[in-house]
């Protein structure tokens, strides 16, 4: 007999135990909502960490990536026509134009859903937990199940094979269809939830999947897909050989996260008790205490000052050594979020320079993941952008294989801001020795061509054309023509008029 959703699901719910407890674990000391505990619900109480470090690390981080991964007003991909079509090309310029509104279709797809929100919020997840996935439907907006809503299973080279979905639902919240098959047995006046079971499997380069509930298959759930457009995307943070389940960013700096809360609430505490302020009364003291509280301000009091004393608590010395501790820790964690206002240096003078390169060494840190990402999420996701405009009506539908996207941002964008960078440098080191003349060695045109390849911009309908350039320059000719032949006539007409 074959297993159902609801089997496949407690039965691979064993292996991904741990990793929810660590994933628990890293939310603890960041966002606790991220990955409550098990039976949580939204009246339940969270725990509160003692720092806000490591929640402004993963927020910054999630930003930092959901901009790099999915920017604001560019497409992050360019689509490009196979090697072996490409000959057959007559009008390549058209053929171009063609794929770029094709880009900005996508684009304008993007912000016309909550694709942003989704992909943020399953950015935080990965930061935090290590996992979390993408589900893109034709129709309808994007959804993110966080790890402890589904299991998965993977082949030794990473790739998923088998994804088990569980969601709880109110009977009431469903079609009313499904409330009237007596085969499912939903109770719209109970108030328990529904447990509902989304079982996908790959079965060559095609995905299956339904839905079930109550081990019976929900009607028209069911479907099918090629496994490199599949709705479903499963995102890992770190890729880890022979592992279903990927390391969240968290994970990898646990200790000092730890380190930092034990250190914080301890220094916490400590301010706590110091702030307190408790006077002792020396034993036998001929002070009446009853006269000094009820006293006015300026107003005399006869007694011996000997008799009161301030408790204190001598333990500032120690403290300090916390306090130092605890910094160290801020600028390594710092580091490690890209909190780059936390990890400038503390001096009179900081250079722009100086940001500029650190800004770039950190970004740098996260090459491998947006190798990662580039993989699992942005190209995933412009396949389905893709299926979703043909689907629509929006883009033509071409033969398989005629065209593919090639990711432009994550990775391939630092390797093209290094780049860029060199030519800033190379142009600034010329002028600084040759001085302004050097600049006249180089074709505006091409530099100016260059410049935008590295930033990513199309300058097409701006730039002017090499006609236009020509016909300027031959204005400016003959402007300089006329005004030197008018200046001996004008000489000449003065000197009439003075004799005159």
């Amino acid at each position: 007999m074959m297993d159902t959703a609801k089997s496949r699901f407690e039965k691979l719910n064993g292996a991904r135990s741990e990793v929810l407890e660590r994933a628990r674990d890293a939310a603890d000391l960041t966002i606790p909502s991220l990955m409550p505990a098990s039976g949580h619900s939204e009246s339940s109480r969270l725990p509160q960490p003692y720092q806000s470090l490591g929640a402004r690390g993963v927020n910054n981080l999630a930003s930092k990536l959901a901009l790099a991964l999915l920017p604001a007003g560019n497409p992050f991909f360019r689509m490009t026509v196979n090697d072996d079509i490409v000959g057959l090309i007559d009008n390549e310029p058209e053929v171009q134009e063609n794929l770029r509104k094709i880009e900005n279709k996508a684009m304008e797809r993007v912000e016309n859903s909550n694709l942003r929100v989704i992909l943020h919020a399953a950015l935080k997840q990965l930061i935090t937990a290590g996992n979390a996935m993408l589900y893109l439907p034709d129709e309808g907006g994007a959804r993110a199940f966080r790890l402890n809503q589904y299991v998965i299973t993977r082949d030794p080279m990473g790739a998923w094979k088998e994804i088990v979905i569980q969601e709880k639902t109110h009977p009431a919240t469903m079609d009313q269809d499904l409330i009237d098959n007596e085969e499912l047995g939903l109770d719209p006046t109970s108030d328990e939830d529904v447990e509902v079971y989304t079982l996908v499997k790959r079965m060559g380069d095609k995905v299956e999947f339904h839905q079930e509930i109550n081990d019976v298959m929900v009607p028209g759930s069911e479907g099918s897909t090629k496994y490199d457009k599949s709705p479903f995307i499963p995102l890992r943070w770190n890729a880890v050989e022979n592992e279903n389940y990927g390391r969240g960013h968290v994970e990898e700096y646990m200790g000092d996260l730890r380190s930092l809360e034990g250190l914080s609430k301890a220094v916490v505490e400590f301010s706590a008790a110091a702030s307190r302020v408790i006077f002792l009364e020396r034993p036998n003291s001929t002070t009446d205490i009853a006269s000094l509280v009820e006293a006015q301000n300026g107003e005399f009091v006869e007694g011996n000052p000997e008799d009161i004393h301030t408790l204190q608590i001598d333990k500032y010395p120690d403290f300090q050594v916390a306090k130092q501790t605890i910094d160290d820790l801020s600028l390594r964690l710092s580091h490690a979020f890209l909190l780059t206002t936390g990890t400038v240096r503390n001096a009179e003078r900081v250079t722009a320079e100086e940001i500029r390169l650190q800004a770039q060494e950190l970004e740098d840190v996260l090459g491998g993941v947006y190798t990662v990402l580039a993989q699992e999420l942005q190209l995933p996701v412009v396949r389905r952008l893709l299926v979703q405009l043909r689907k629509s009506g929006q883009i033509p539908k071409l033969p398989e294989g005629t065209l593919s996207p090639t990711i432009v941002t994550g990775f391939d964008a630092l390797g093209r801001g290094h780049e860029l960078n060199k030519y800033r440098q190379y142009f600034a080191d010329g002028q600084a020795l040759f001085g302004p003349t050097f600049m006249s060695q180089f074709d505006p045109a091409k530099v100016a061509a260059l410049m935008s390849l590295h930033h990513n911009i199309d300058i097409d309908g701006i730039m002017k054309s090499q006609e236009m350039v020509e016909q300027e320059q031959q204005q400016a000719i003959s402007q300089t023509v006329i005004d030197k032949a008018a200046g001996p006539v004008a000489g000449q007409m003065a000197k009439s008029t003075a004799e005159g």
